[in-house]
């Protein structure tokens, strides 16, 4: 006599055990690799990368006056160039437009000095962070001891009122019982410690900087950033929600560059 079987007369454990495997090649099996975006596609076929920049970004970017730019930010861009096999056309934008002229297409890429915008994270995609602009602890050259914050207990900080070498060092205040000495520029609170008012400053690296090339004084250019930023304001790069491929490969070119030493020799050449 034959058997008219069904599904739901085979044994569970059959029944179990085919489920599992079909489960299992779904998640095994060598899946296809995701169809890059429009963005890196045409990159990748026209040989051109489009990149948005306000050029008045010292030491970042900057045009000289007759169309030739320099700074970090094009030296990074020089980096994605080469890595990829492409050519650069910068299309100049105003700073507060650089997010809308990015989301119309005018561009393929924002890298111009932006910080990083929680408030942007629903309208573009942010790549990891190439440079922190975070406050630093400034001591003078002939302080030779001087390692972190710990060392400068009950002893006076130079800070620009309001800003973020401020804050950071008001976090700080009551655990190391740090003196705070409000001045209304950073170029015043660094001029402080030559004048003996303060032992270190509290200020943006940038700033820094800016203050040795304007105050070209053997003494100051001996100056040092005494360990890491006090606080995070990173500089990255944004592209439109619709290029993750185009991310992807900002990313590995990043963390390249960090990993073999480049990233950190490019901003001592512009900085």
């Amino acid at each position: 006599m034959i058997r008219n079987w069904r599904v739901g007369s085979l044994p569970f454990a059959l029944v179990l055990s085919t489920a599992l495997l079909l489960i299992a090649y779904w998640l095994l099996a060598p899946q296809s690799p995701p169809k890059p975006d429009d963005t890196w596609t045409r990159i990748q076929s026209e040989r051109v990368l489009r990149i948005g920049i306000d050029p008045s970004s010292p030491p970042f970017i900057v045009d000289d006056g007759t169309g030739k730019l320099s700074g970090f930010d094009v030296a990074l861009a020089n980096e994605l160039a080469k890595t990829w096999g492409v050519s650069i056309q910068y299309v100049y934008t105003g700073f507060d437009g650089l997010y809308d002229a990015l989301n119309a297409q005018q561009f393929d890429l924002i890298l111009s000095a932006l910080p990083y915008n929680p408030n942007k994270t629903q309208d573009v995609f942010f790549s990891h962070a190439y440079f922190n602009n975070g406050p630093v602890l400034i001591v003078r050259g002939d302080d030779a001891t001087t390692t972190d914050l710990a060392n400068l207990q009950n002893r006076t900080i130079a800070v620009e009122l309001g800003s973020n070498g401020d804050a950071a060092a008001r976090k700080w205040q009551k655990r190391y019982a740090l003196n705070l000495k409000q001045f209304d520029t950073s170029f015043d609170a660094l001029r402080a410690l030559p004048r003996g008012e303060a032992s270190a400053a509290i200020v943006d690296p940038i700033t820094f900087i800016d203050f040795q090339r304007a105050e070209a004084d053997t003494g100051i250019k001996n100056w040092r950033i005494v360990g890491k930023p006090l606080a995070d304001e990173n500089y990255i790069i944004a592209v439109r929600r619709d290029s993750p491929s185009l991310l992807k490969e900002i990313n590995a070119v990043i963390d390249s560059l960090r990993a073999d030493g480049r990233l950190e020799e490019l901003q001592k050449e512009n900085f």
